[in-house]
């Protein structure tokens, strides 16, 4: 299994702290957006490679990470020669690239935005997904209040947690249960993002479009996460994501020093 990291995107609503830093290099507490996800990554045997999609303007930051970098799994670092947000390409078309890099084979691929933080393992989407490869899954949050899930792509399950509707950004939004930017495709699929981008000529741009169609197309099941998830998409959000991984320092290092110490 592949996992590939669309980390492409300029950050523009963070200026300026992402005028020379792409938002995945950005630190909440003391490590990298991307060294959070990569660190849970690391400890998937099942994930042999990681790919990363950069654009051209912030491909050797990314190649100066890598260098420093420590991780027991290979990391690919593509860049899609784009240098000006004007002119993006889309999240669904740096997934194609990846796809079409000849890293990924024909193996079962994990997508992750790379601008997302959360605090839960990755193996809470991991052994469904293993146990039903035929089908794709999608990485779900409660964000419990309709003002905020309209900002995202918002899920819709029956029973049995299968999708029955994905919407992108909806201005009513018929659920709270919003996608985090993870999920599980299959190997097979990959047609069905040519099909997407070039049968169908559809919008490249958020990933989530791209989701919401192919919930039409084929199965696909959300799988439920608990815990803390932050889109990096603004500073409000960026600020809020290191203010939780401070607080949650102040608690370890509390906890540590309420230790009492023991002579021999």
């Amino acid at each position: 299994m592949k996992a590939i990291i669309l980390a492409a995107g300029f950050g523009t609503r963070l200026y300026p702290l992402t005028l020379d830093l792409p938002k995945a290099l950005l630190r909440v507490g003391k490590k990298t957006i991307l060294d959070h996800l990569m660190m849970k990554l690391d400890t998937l045997s099942a994930v042999d490679e990681v790919i990363l999609v950069s654009n051209s303007r912030f491909y050797r930051q990314f190649l100066d990470w890598q260098k420093t970098a420590s991780y027991s799994k290979p990391v690919h670092i593509l860049s899609n020669r784009v240098c000006e947000h004007e002119k993006s390409l889309g999240a669904v078309r740096d997934l194609f690239l990846a796809l079409r890099s000849g890293y990924c084979g024909s193996a079962d691929f994990l997508v992750f935005c790379g601008d997302n933080f959360f605090d839960f393992p990755l193996g809470y989407m991991l052994l469904p997904a293993l146990g039903h490869r035929e089908s794709a899954f999608v990485g779900v949050y409660d964000v419990k209040d309709s003002s905020l899930a309209k900002e995202y792509g918002v899920v819709e399950m029956d029973e049995h947690h299968r999708i029955t509707r994905f919407e992108e950004k909806p201005a009513n939004p018929r659920s709270t249960q919003v996608s985090i930017g993870a999920y599980f495709l299959p190997g097979s699929y990959r047609l069905r993002v040519y099909e997407y981008l070039e049968i169908e000529k559809r919008n490249p741009d958020k990933i989530g479009d791209f989701i919401a169609w192919l919930t039409v197309k084929e199965r696909l099941y959300g799988i439920e996460f608990d815990g803390a998830w932050f889109d990096i998409g603004s500073k409000a959000s960026y600020d809020a994501a290191r203010e939780y991984v401070e607080s949650k320092n102040t608690k370890v290092l509390s906890s540590v020093k309420e230790v009492p110490h023991v002579r021999a």
